[in-house]
């Protein structure tokens, strides 16, 4: 409580002091002239509501950046986007780094499988992105994100009952200009990218091209092979057009590929070296049979479809979208949306690090003590993903201007085919076999939407809407040849074995999600307003399950959201103060659990299940000021309070008998304990990734020294509370509460276009714990890096 006082302090006697949050800085990233550095604040277009408002005129928790913000940020992927925003937290997935896991109000996932939805939505441009696996791409050229909080269940649809992440990409631009940027740092990080935009055909066809590269050696140092993990290899190209067919129709193509070789492995820190370690006897140049072949007699532990695999994880995607607008009169705009995305993704992981859980002794929060040995957890995936969506949109106005309205029809269809197997290993090199199979699932959605926002006064707007959707998904398995034999329970399976154990292998979902809102302007810049949204997430399969009896559905989440707000601008748009209250009742609340199988020392457990509601209720504020020319100060801040209602009767069960077990009982029933949400004490886990209290201060200033040349420093201090990254609140991976420093130093030549830049992320090499399955994960070491950038 302490912390939370401070922080709100902090934050409070800024607007005490006419500081700013610098939510939203210029719109472009375009060098302009140091004389032309704003004074107030400006204003920030937004497309929440999927047409084009003013921030402070959108009756929705939004917390919006531009380009300008995500460079002094240094925000250079989606992952960075964290710190910024109230109530929000979030990291690589495990092992997994090309993967996001975002909590949104308590709403999260740390799941990558196909078969489990995203509570928080990622859109470009936008077209839907369903899989987790490649979410944390390189972001650049960008013109904004906007960060969506609460439920967008009318106008965004499914899977968005937590929020939604909205990159809008910059269009071509009708002058021949761009930028090249290259950049050097800590672990050999090396960084290039570039833009350019070419007028084809002036007035008529415009084009832009980008590119990137990174790669970096690695923060961890093997101690067993000698390699470097945690490195990072990535490039990706992306090329838009934009051509004018015709005075009231505007077409919008584009295509991109990207290339991510990035794992986030677990590992410890060595007080004595001070260096990151990893004891795992995989490697990166050598498949799973050859790095045991000396113990094992070159004998095979994959299926031939996963035999190439070498530790490490690898995420390629393609893209095309196609945006035509079409402005049919005055008063409507029609705009027919295509996008196609593939996406695979290959890894090989170890989260037991090849060593023993229970004997090895680690400090907080994963400082090494003494490393014993133990199996490999070996986890081999190939997984391929392709979607396909189609919309139709209409934004209009009506009677003489009083009503604005969005509608529109939806269609999405996604198909996924993932080959993927346990294996744990001795180090003796003795395998045992929990699954190796192929699964394919699809999806086909079909929605219809309208929503309205009709002046009832002059001042007062009342805001309805609802959305229709239609979803359909089905699930089919087979084993593969796998060369090791099968082990008790876990036995291979396939479609009509999950049939004949009476589990269904489709789902289909109809779902009506409605909004309503009430907006009041006070004054000109001052407005408060309320809502009431719905929302759902869609059903899936527990498919990393080892046998078909455990090929469990669970079903679909459904939330009803409550909001209240605040916008406000003040002392001549220098203050800019927006505040957010929220309660909501999530039914059916979806969680992934993966905890070490006692019995099985290396192998992993995974149940996914409908545990019980989710109620979350909070605040959230997000301040802006400019107290002099050049200088920005911002502030957000969240608290929330989380807990579970209406437990489902089996897991009250469960930890009913986890407490007999630990008074005295057997073996079988303390194996109750620690899994699902049900603690190793036997109580109900507090929810996963919540954390009590989060802010962010910060403040960056452009220096004029002269009409060539600025300087521009900036700061930003990020606080969260503590909260348990487990589900069942594992007490080795508890991720106590800390403080994370960015800093960046700038010098600009606006006369030459050059940008000299030098910055630090967690500049001061903080450590916490970001996740936890058999061992915790840490977060990334602090960096640093310079840059030097031409706008041209």
């Amino acid at each position: 409580m302490k912390s939370i006082k401070m922080g709100a302090a902090a934050g409070l006697s800024l607007f005490a002091m006419m500081s700013h949050a610098a939510y939203a800085q210029q719109a472009s990233t375009d060098v302009a002239p140091v004389a032309a550095v704003e004074e107030g604040i400006p204003d920030i277009t937004v497309t929440a509501q999927r047409r084009e408002q003013n921030l402070q005129d959108v009756p929705i928790a939004v917390s919006a950046f531009s380009s300008e913000d995500l460079q002094r940020r240094q925000i250079t992927r989606t992952v960075d986007i964290f710190a910024y925003v109230p109530n929000l937290i979030g990291h690589n997935n495990t092992s997994v780094g090309t993967a996001n896991s975002y909590s949104m109000r308590g709403l999260n996932n740390n799941e990558t499988i196909s078969t489990f939805d995203l509570p928080v939505g990622t859109y470009v441009d936008d077209v839907y992105m369903s899989r987790q696996s490649a979410n944390n791409f390189s972001l650049f050229d960008v013109e904004r994100i906007e960060v969506l909080r609460g439920p967008q269940g009318t106008l965004f649809g499914r899977n968005t009952t937590g929020g939604a992440i909205n990159v809008i990409m910059k269009k071509p631009s009708d002058q021949f200009k761009g930028f090249g940027e290259i950049g050097y740092g800590r672990y050999d990080r090396f960084n290039v990218r570039g833009s350019v935009d070419v007028p084809i055909i002036d007035g008529k066809l415009l084009s832009k091209v980008q590119g990137y590269y990174v790669k970096d050696d690695g923060y961890v140092h093997n101690r067993v092979t000698g390699e470097r993990l945690n490195g990072e290899k990535s490039y990706g190209f992306r090329g838009a057009l934009r051509a004018f067919l015709s005075d009231s129709v505007t077409w919008d193509g584009t295509a991109d590929f990207n290339s991510q070789s990035y794992a986030n492995f677990p590992n410890f820190y060595d007080p004595a070296t001070k260096e990151r370690v990893s004891y795992t006897r995989l490697r990166q140049d050598q498949t799973v049979a050859q790095t045991f072949a000396g113990v094992s007699g070159g004998r095979a532990y994959l299926s031939p479809e996963l035999a190439d695999n070498k530790l490490g994880n690898l995420a390629r995607s393609w893209s095309a979208t196609s945006n035509f607008q079409v402005q049919a009169s005055d008063d409507l705009t029609v705009n027919f949306i295509t996008g196609y995305r593939h996406i695979f993704n290959e890894y090989l992981t170890d989260s037991a690090m090849s060593l023993t859980s229970a004997s090895t002794i680690l400090n907080y929060p994963a400082d090494i003590v003494t490393p014993v040995a133990g199996s490999t957890s070996v986890l081999a995936n190939d997984s391929y993903h392709g979607q396909f969506s189609q919309e139709i949109k209409i934004n209009g106005k009506a009677l003489d201007g009083r009503l604005n309205y969005t509608g529109g029809f939806y269609y999405i269809r996604e198909d996924n085919k993932t080959i993927f197997a346990n294996v744990t290993v001795t180090a003796a090199g003795v395998p045992t076999l929990a699954a190796d199979r192929t699964m394919k699932n699809s999806t086909s959605a079909y929605a219809g939407y309208f929503q309205g926002d009709f002046k009832v006064l002059e001042n007062l707007t009342f805001t309805a809407g609802i959305r229709y959707t239609a979803e359909f998904k089905d699930i089919q398995f087979s084993p593969n040849a796998s060369p090791l034999p099968s082990v008790g329970i876990n036995q291979p399976f396939d479609t009509q074995d999950i049939i004949n154990a009476g589990l269904p292998v489709t789902q289909n979902a109809k779902v009506w999600t409605p909004r309503f809102a009430l907006d009041y302007k006070i004054t000109p810049a001052i407005s408060v307003y309320a809502s009431a949204t719905k929302g759902f997430k869609s059903g899936g399969w527990v498919s990393r399950s080892y046998n078909a009896a455990n090929m469990t559905p669970f079903k679909r989440e459904t939330i009803w959201s409550f909001e209240s707000g605040l916008r406000s601008e003040f002392f001549d748009r220098r203050v800019r103060l927006n505040l957010t209250s929220f309660y909501f009742n999530d039914m059916d609340n979806q969680l992934p659990a993966g905890r070490e199988n006692p019995l099985v020392p290396g192998q992993i457990t995974y149940l996914t299940q409908n545990f019980a509601d989710l109620r979350n209720y909070g605040l959230e504020a997000e301040l802006t000021v400019v107290p002099t020319r050049g200088l920005n100060i911002f502030w957000s801040a969240g608290l929330q309070h989380a807990r579970f209602k209406n437990v489902n009767p089996s897991v009250l069960a469960q930890a009913a008998t986890c407490q007999a077990g630990l008074a005295g009982g057997t073996a079988t029933q303390r194996a109750q304990c620690n899994q699902g949400i049900v603690t190793a004490a036997g109580a109900i886990a507090l929810p996963s990734r919540v954390a009590p209290f989060n802010s962010t201060l910060g403040a960056n200033y452009t220096a004029v020294l002269n009409d060539d040349f600025s300087l521009i420093p900036s700061v930003t201090w990020a606080y969260t509370d503590g909260s348990w990254p487990s589900a069942q609140n594992d007490v080795r991976g508890y991720q106590k509460k800390h403080s994370l420093f960015n800093a960046g130093l700038s010098l600009r030549d606006t006369a030459r276009g050059l940008t000299l830049s030098a910055e630090c992320t967690n500049c001061l090499d903080k450590r916490y714990v970001a996740s936890y399955l058999i061992f915790p994960y840490l977060n990334e070491p602090g960096r640093w890096t310079v840059r030097a950038r031409f706008d041209f």
